[in-house]
């Protein structure tokens, strides 16, 4: 007895769910007694034979039968194995045997299809493409490629869970089945087509491939460190498996003679921030100053020979070329993305203007602005939408570096600055205090008293051995003094702020203090356009320079390209990754691929948050506990374009949680996490929005590299901020 139900509770959320209905409906299949379907059982010979002879019942008798030794009279399926034999939709094996028990193959169930229906007259231009089709291609029988072209031609075919896995010798499932034998009704223009991302459409399939075509395994797009270390991992882990190295490519839109490294490197960021760890827990756990920092990002500090805070992009530069070297990686600059072909939801091809196309079958984004994520129409919120400011955004920065300027001498020319500006009496000094003050004595008063400690004494800069962290805006007043303009980046769209001063090698200074204030729109604009300084910041640059060579520097150099900070956030991430789930510690221990420890630093300010607040009577959050969390990979991956991962400030991050997710070493440590989920991936065929945090970290933690765990939950300020966050949006 059989279920004649068009439901089935099995099905429920299941990918085939809509063509297996659409056949109960029709009664062409039907379920068990006990009301399932079973959708992923096996089908034999004899079931297909059933299944296929009841749905094309007008089929005409083309040959007579003959009788097959293993399958008698009383058989349950004689009849159908007799009509599938007589309309050629089946055929025996040479010794007289029809083997019904036999399970049926993909591959065998699409010849059927095609040499019963008799569409071997369709052009099999797909011939020679079925390797950039399917990763698989080199396991279709030889006597079923021209079926196969001719069933992708017609759009027959679905592949679950990874679109580009044929898997031909599979023994086809009461699923494949449902869904070739919909998709022939489709092609006969007997059924209405059902949308899934699982189909191989033709119109994909049929577009013709250029000979400036290559392929890979996987390509990262973005040269940013993050990016560059994951691709690392990836084809490290695959070759720990493997003894063979995936075929990978590095494609990005900067200038490779200038540099690989994205504004580390050609945005000259050297001051590094490196996670913040309280003492109380780097004694508990017996961590070192930045904690237990990620065994990529750590090697990455040592081949470029950082001693703490200091990053020579010279060095880094050689380092990332060199690991891309070891794992025979090809490099492309000046690469502009034209479009992304998709098959179903999964990213096929990039191409480019100039006309390339490169194929792979895992892709990571790591641009500030999931540029390739957009491509492929992944939704990206605006600037800070997720706080309903889609216009507001963080400000950028043009870095310099200066040489000939002692830090003897800039303690001296701070502690001048220090005086006078404290010093009321001084008219000279107070002079230039107001102007830098817009003439508004309320700020040049809050001015002043930033000069000064809660103890009375001058903030001067502290100067350690590869770094100073410059205190108080003393150096910022005399500059904008000097400029004749407000110390205000909305006032006067930049400033020079208190900087975070990287003390190279070679004795010059690296400056993080220039800063411009940008909309959403523009810090999207400047990621588009290579993060190129815009002509207004390089006029600004010229004043910087000329002020610096008054105070004793002998050459200022701007960095060739911008820092941008943030450009909005992608959507649909597995599982994003909240400002107030860092504060509650994060991601649990059992998951856990590492512990990074950071302010929410959003400098420069975020425009209009504390007037959204006001407006929604809500306190803005004291956040005078900087989280120390746990983290995963879930936030980096996307649920529909499962082979791609965002490795950068513009994960799913939201809420405050961008602010902390934007720094390298924690994106180095998710994009080592991303490195070693690809590379399971490639090994397994699995899709990568599949992989979960546990899986990572049995590699990690197999391998000696899954570092400390030691995130902190600080309850109360976290739900503190789940309310904040929740209701500002």
């Amino acid at each position: 007895m059989v279920n004649t139900l068009t439901s089935f509770p099995d099905i429920k959320d299941h990918w085939a769910r809509q063509f297996i209905e659409a056949l109960a409906t029709r009664r062409i299949l039907n379920g068990y007694p006990n009301g399932n379907f079973r959708p992923d059982h096996s089908v034999t010979r004899a079931e297909f034979a059933a299944i296929i002879t009841s749905t094309f019942h007008q089929v005409p008798k083309k040959r007579e039968y003959i009788p097959f030794i293993d399958v008698p009279t009383t058989h349950w399926a004689f009849s159908a194995i007799k009509k599938s034999y007589e309309t050629v939709f089946i055929t025996g094996f040479p010794n007289g045997e029809f083997r019904p028990s036999n399970r049926i193959t993909r591959a065998d169930a699409l010849v059927a299809i095609v040499s019963g229906l008799g569409l071997t007259n369709i052009d099999t231009d797909l011939l020679s493409l079925l390797p950039q089709i399917y990763q698989d291609a080199g396991q279709i029988p030889e006597y079923a490629r021209i079926t196969i072209a001719i069933s992708t031609k017609v759009g027959l075919i679905a592949n679950y869970p990874n679109i580009k896995l044929l898997n031909p010798t599979l023994a086809a499932t009461r699923a494949d089945i449902s869904v070739f034998v919909y998709q022939t009704l489709v092609y006969l223009q007997q059924a209405e087509k059902i949308a899934s991302n699982y189909l191989i459409l033709p119109q994909i399939s049929i577009t013709p491939i250029p000979e400036n075509t290559r392929e890979y395994d996987i390509i990262c797009f973005g040269d940013e460190v993050p990016g560059i270390l994951s691709l690392v991992c990836a084809a490290r882990e695959y070759y720990r498996r493997t003894n063979e190295y995936p075929r990978s490519l590095l494609l990005f839109k900067g200038n490779s003679q200038l540099g690989i490294g994205g504004h580390l490197v050609r945005g000259g960021l050297s001051y590094l921030d490196r996670s913040q760890i309280p003492i109380a827990i780097r004694q508990q756990y017996d961590l070192d100053t930045f904690g237990d920092s990620p065994a990529i990002y750590q090697e990455f500090l040592q081949r470029s020979g950082v001693y703490q805070i200091a990053l020579d992009p010279k060095n880094a530069n050689v380092a990332l070329r060199q690991m891309l070297q070891e794992i025979r990686a090809d490099v492309l600059s000046n690469a502009e993305i034209k479009s992304v072909i998709k098959q179903g939801n999964q990213i096929a091809v990039i191409k480019l203007n100039r006309g390339e196309n490169y194929f792979a079958k895992y892709f990571i984004d790591c641009t500030v602005n999931a540029e390739l994520a957009q491509f492929a129409e992944v939704r990206k919120l605006k600037g800070f939408e997720t706080f309903g400011l889609p216009d507001a955004e963080l400000s950028v920065t043009l870095t310099f570096q200066t040489k000939g300027l002692s830090i003897e001498r800039l303690k001296l020319i701070e502690l001048e600055y220090l005086q006078g500006f404290t010093n009321q009496i001084n008219t000279q000094f107070q002079n230039l205090l107001n102007i830098a003050a817009g003439n508004n004595s309320e700020f040049a008063d809050f001015l002043r008293k930033n000069l000064i400690d809660e103890n009375g004494r001058f903030k001067t800069m502290y100067a350690g051995k590869d770094y100073i962290d410059v205190r108080c805006k003393a150096l910022s007043i005399a500059y904008h003094s000097f400029r004749g303009t407000t110390l205000s980046l909305q006032k006067s769209g930049s400033i020079l702020d208190n900087g975070n001063i990287a003390i190279l090698a070679d004795g010059n200074l690296s400056w993080n203090a220039l800063l411009f204030d940008v909309n959403a729109e523009q810090a999207e604009s400047l990621a588009r356009t290579k993060a190129l300084p815009t002509s207004v910041m390089l006029q600004e640059m010229q004043f910087v320079s000329q002020w610096f060579k008054n105070i004793g520097a002998t050459e200022v150099i701007p960095a060739r390209e911008l820092y941008i900070r943030h450009a909005g956030n992608i959507l649909g991430a597995v599982k994003p990754f909240r400002g107030a789930e860092m504060l509650a510690g994060g991601v649990s221990v059992a998951e856990a691929l590492g512990t990074f420890g950071y302010h929410f630093d959003i400098r420069g300010g975020i425009e209009g948050l504390i007037n959204r607040a006001l407006d929604k009577s809500l306190q803005k959050p004291s956040l005078h506990l900087p989280p120390l969390f746990n983290f995963g990979i879930q936030h980096a991956l996307i649920k529909n374009v499962p082979n791609l991962a965002v490795i950068s400030p513009a994960s799913g991050f939201e809420g405050y949680a961008s602010s902390a997710g934007r720094i390298v070493e924690f994106n180095c440590g998710v994009g080592q996490g991303i490195g070693i989920a690809i590379a399971i991936c490639l090994i397994e065929n699995r899709l990568l929005a599949e992989i979960r945090n546990f899986e990572v970290r049995e590699v990690l933690a197999s391998t000696q590299r899954l570092p400390k765990i030691y995130g902190v939950s600080y309850l109360e300020q976290a739900r503190e901020l789940d309310v904040f966050e929740n209701l500002i949006a």
